[in-house]
């Protein structure tokens, strides 16, 4: 597992004869093993431990604080005390740490120096040795073929990541193949940890609704925490009807249709029309747009393409959800203008346990 993160965060570097050095990922790196073409790292775990800079003792600390924030809160909710707009918050973000915790556990942090992998063949040979898989152009390196197939998530990130591209802000490396991997991909997940990720994302947009009977300052604070926490859960469902529809469900729905949807377009089954020059320019136009849409990357990598039945939604969606999100946070600071008194009172451990 920490050879996967490293291999993942850039930290192996191929070496072949006749192309520049580049990162590979753990899913290109065992491609090149299982194929001969490197042999299996010198580099145990022992090595990538020491280059670890993840301080254990400050790991602990930061969990004690977090289990102590966290009794506090359950203790304020049993003893009937005010817990504010900003605790909760707090306790939302404690939940996507947990979850990153757990996922990052045999993970590296700021290694700084990568593996270097020499290899005795010569990338056209494995372009050559992969046939079709290799036929699309490189976006990142020219082993895309193995690894490259991007989470939902990561396509739409991409393409709102271009909008910048497009306006000459740049993040991610220009230089191809890359010399380092952007912290904004995302790999596809697996069935169970992708329902484990909309679990987990539940119930962090969840406990904004906890706050719903709170005592804020205003009626009209109160209704505006309620429509947004209430937006930011409804994000969490259109994101997935949305992303499942547009990618899966339709996809395959006209799959099965296509011999129908074929006859129906076949001139023979269909009324004559004519057709406008003007009109045919604004088609031309329109379709322009639409392809501009559904794919805004500089390179045009086709890999990066978008229905728009998911793409359009997918703005909405988010438009919404940073209007909500925003307001949450807003709140979270203008609250404490108006706290109820219980807000103050500590939380009476020898009451909850009186033998303390």
């Amino acid at each position: 597992m920490s050879h996967d993160f490293s291999a993942d965060m850039g930290g192996f570097i191929l070496q072949t004869r006749d192309w520049t050095p580049f990162p590979i990922d753990a899913k290109q790196l065992h491609y090149l093993i299982i194929k001969g073409h490197v042999k299996y790292p010198t580099l145990n775990k022992r090595k990538i431990k020491d280059k670890n800079k993840v301080d254990q003792l400050l790991r602990l600390i930061t969990i004690s604080q977090i289990f102590w924030f966290v009794l506090n809160i359950l203790g304020r909710a049993v003893q009937h005390l005010a817990i504010t707009c900003l605790e909760l918050t707090t306790a939302a973000f404690i939940v996507c740490s947990l979850g990153i915790s757990i996922c990052w556990f045999h993970k590296p942090a700021d290694i700084m120096m990568a593996e270097t992998i020499e290899s005795n063949s010569r990338i056209a040979d494995i372009l050559l040795e992969a046939r079709d898989k290799a036929r699309q152009p490189y976006n990142r390196t020219p082993l895309d073929f193995v690894s490259r197939k991007d989470w939902a998530w990561s396509l739409y990130w991409s393409n709102w990541i271009n909008i910048l591209q497009n306006l000459h802000i740049v993040f991610a490396p220009t230089m191809r193949p890359v010399n380092r991997f952007e912290n904004t991909l995302f790999l596809e997940l697996s069935g169970s940890v992708n329902a484990a990720w909309l679990g987990l994302t539940a119930i962090y947009s969840s406990i904004f609704i906890v706050a719903w009977n709170n005592n804020f300052p205003t009626p009209t604070e109160r209704l505006l925490w309620r429509a947004s926490s209430v937006t930011v859960m409804g994000t969490l469902i259109s994101y997935w009807v949305i992303t499942e529809f547009g990618l899966f469900w339709y996809p395959a729905l006209r799959q099965r249709l296509a011999h129908i949807i074929t006859e129906r377009r076949n001139p023979e089954h269909s009324p004559r029309t004519r057709s406008l020059t003007g009109q045919s320019r604004l088609v031309q136009k329109a379709s322009l747009v639409t392809a501009c849409i559904r794919n805004n990357s500089v390179s045009n990598d086709p890999t990066l393409t978008l229905p728009l039945k998911a793409i359009l939604p997918i703005y909405m969606v988010a438009v919404f959800y940073c209007h909500a999100r925003a307001y949450i946070f807003l709140e979270d600071i203008i609250e404490l203008r108006s706290l109820p008194l219980s807000a103050y009172t500590n939380v009476s451990w020898s009451a909850l346990f009186p033998h303390l």
